[in-house]
């Protein structure tokens, strides 16, 4: 393959998948508590250099690059915005580094989301119907037909019953795990948020933190450079055939 082509096939991939990624966080930006995903372009060396029969920096045709590579994508954690909603069983974590846990199946997972509901058998559930766990670890579960209030920090009280929301961190943002619209799994142990670090509060919610005109002026903007990589790969091609057929006469 001739080595211009290589590079614009290597960028329009590159671009394909950042475009792949934003409409992902554009198509969440009414999730609650969704964290956008961000996709990493790294310029490669020549494949000579990578397979170190070549040293860089010599500046010879061994040295031209390799175009562009694209990197796992990493989640930024930037609390969304707080909205007031009155319902008690709304919850918003102000700390970015602390998250609400949930029980999925036989696993425990976290999300940012704190739109709970209480089911039939007065569980309190996400929308997903996962369990939502108290510090302790057990499912909260509440008498249903009673009525109960909200405490300070993540807290529910029904008549003698106390719950506090269980509150974790893990012990780096990296050790998390995005399994799609809001849901993260850890992929490492985490730590409980001790009573006097708990700030939460009932009533309100955490929107996506998406911001959709910064994402929609970057999907603009990748959406050319995958389309100039496109035009790049069809200028040289048809260079190719000009010259193919000149070879031929």
């Amino acid at each position: 393959m001739p080595y211009g082509l290589y590079l614009s096939a290597a960028g329009a991939h590159a671009q394909d998948q950042r475009l792949r990624t934003l409409s992902h966080n554009l198509a969440n930006v009414e999730t609650p508590g969704f964290k956008p995903q961000e996709t990493i372009l790294q310029a490669r060396f020549a494949e000579l250099i990578e397979r170190g029969e070549v040293s860089e920096g010599l500046s010879g045709a061994d040295d031209l690059g390799g175009g562009v590579t694209i990197q796992p994508t990493q989640t930024a954690f930037d609390v969304g915005p707080i909205q007031v909603t009155g319902r008690k069983t709304d919850f918003a974590i102000h700390d970015r580094e602390a998250f609400f846990v949930i029980q999925h199946g036989e696993e425990q997972m976290m999300t940012r989301a704190g739109e709970f509901v209480l089911d039939s058998r007065g569980y309190l559930v996400t929308q997903n119907g996962h369990q939502v766990l108290a510090s302790d670890g057990s499912p909260i579960q509440l008498q249903s037909d009673r009525p109960f209030d909200v405490g300070p920090q993540g807290t529910l009280i029904q008549g003698n019953n106390r719950w506090s929301l269980m509150l974790a961190k893990p012990k780096q943002l990296g050790d998390l795990e995005h399994l799609g619209g809001n849901l993260f799994k850890p992929t490492k142990s985490f730590d409980l948020v001790s009573p006097q670090e708990r700030d939460v509060v009932a009533g309100s919610l955490e929107k996506s933190s998406v911001r959709p005109t910064t994402a929609m002026m970057e999907l603009i903007e990748t959406s050319r450079v995958y389309e100039a990589n496109v035009q790049m790969i069809k200028n040289q091609d048809n260079l190719m055939g000009s010259l193919v057929g000149r070879l031929l006469q």
